[in-house]
C-alpha cells in the first residue's frame, strides 16, 4: 500500500494530520509531501494542527530511500521539495504540534522542527543522517535547524549523525515536554492553542519567524506593524478585553 496522509477534523478547530505508511515506518515520499501541503492549504477555520505518525511507537523513519531513485540529475532535489512544504507549514497562521513517540529521522525530524511545538514520549528518537548517506543538506534546511535549535545542536545532529533519545532531545530543545501519553497531551495542547485569538496567533507567529531571520527586512517590519495595529482594533481584541472583565471564556471569531 502506498503511503498517505490521513486528515481528521476534531472538535474545537483542531485538525489531526497523520502520516501513514505502516509498511515502511511511515516513511515520506513526494506524494505524501503534496498531501501534507494540501492538508494545510485546505484548512479554513482550523486553529491548530496535530501532526503524528500512524501506529504506536513511530513518527516517521524519514524520506523513503526507494523514492530517491525517482529524482533524475538536474531536477529539483528532494529536500528542496521538502523545504517548500515545511515553509508552508511553518508560515501557516495556525500553530502546529508534532507528537513524537518513536523515530523521527531525516525529513521527519525537519518536519517536527518546522512545527511550533513537539510533544514527545519516552521512546522519541531523533536523527539527521545526511553525512551517513553521503549527501549535502540544503542551506535552507540547515538554517531552519539553527534558528530553532542553535548552532551546537545543529552541528551535533548533522555532523555526527547520532540518534538522540527523549532525555537529550528535551535538554537540546528538540522536545518541549516528554510525557507517557504524548498523543493525549498533544491534543490537549492543540485545544488550548485553538482557544486563543486567531489574529493574535497569526501575528505572533509571524513576528517570531522574522526574529528567527534577524528581524526581517524593512518592508517586513512595516507589514508586522500593520498586523499589530489591525489586532488592536479587531473584534477579537474587544472580545478578549470583555471576557477578562466579565470573567468568562472568550469567544474569538478571527475578526
Amino acid at each position: 500500500m502506498a503511503g498517505q496522509v490521513l486528515v481528521h477534523d476534531a472538535p474545537g478547530g483542531v485538525r489531526v494530520v497523520t502520516l501513514s505508511n505502516p509498511g515502511r515506518k511511515n516513511a515520506l515520499d513526494g506524494r505524501m509531501l503534496d498531501a501534507l501541503a494540501e492538508a494545510y492549504d485546505s484548512a479554513p477555520g482550523v486553529r491548530a494542527f496535530l501532526v503524528r505518525g500512524d501506529g504506536d511507537g513511530v513518527f516517521s523513519a524519514g524520506w523513503d530511500l526507494n523514492d530517491l531513485s525517482t529524482y533524475a540529475p538536474g531536477e529539483r532535489l528532494p529536500d528542496e521539495h521538502l523545504g517548500d512544504v515545511l515553509d508552508r507549514i511553518a508560515a501557516h497562521p495556525a500553530p502546529s504540534v508534532a507528537v513524537i513517540d518513536g523515530p523521527a529521522f531525516g525529513a521527519a525530524c525537519e518536519l517536527s522542527v518546522a512545527c511550533d511545538f513537539r510533544v514527545g514520549g519516552p521512546g522519541a528518537l531523533f536523527s539527521m543522517p545526511p553525512a551517513r548517506l553521503g549527501v549535502v543538506y540544503s542551506l535552507h534546511g540547515l538554517a531552519r535547524f539553527r534558528a530553532r535549535l542553535g548552532d551546537a545542536t545543529t552541528r551535533l545532529l548533522f555532523l555526527t549523525g547520532r540518534r538522540l533519545g527523549s532525555d537529550e532531545a528535551l535538554r537540546r530543545q528538540l522536545l518541549d515536554v516528554v510525557v507517557d501519553r504524548p498523543r493525549d497531551v498533544g491534543l490537549d495542547w492543540c485545544v488550548e492553542l485553538a482557544g486563543h485569538a486567531p489574529l493574535a496567533m497569526e501575528g505572533l507567529k509571524r513576528g517570531l519567524e522574522l526574529l528567527g531571520r534577524g528581524g526581517g527586512s524593512d518592508d517586513e517590519r512595516v507589514e508586522y506593524q500593520a498586523l499589530r495595529r489591525a489586532s488592536f482594533n479587531s473584534e477579537d481584541a474587544k472580545e478578549g478585553r470583555a471576557a477578562i472583565l466579565e470573567k468568562r471564556a472568550p469567544r474569538f471569531r478571527g475578526e
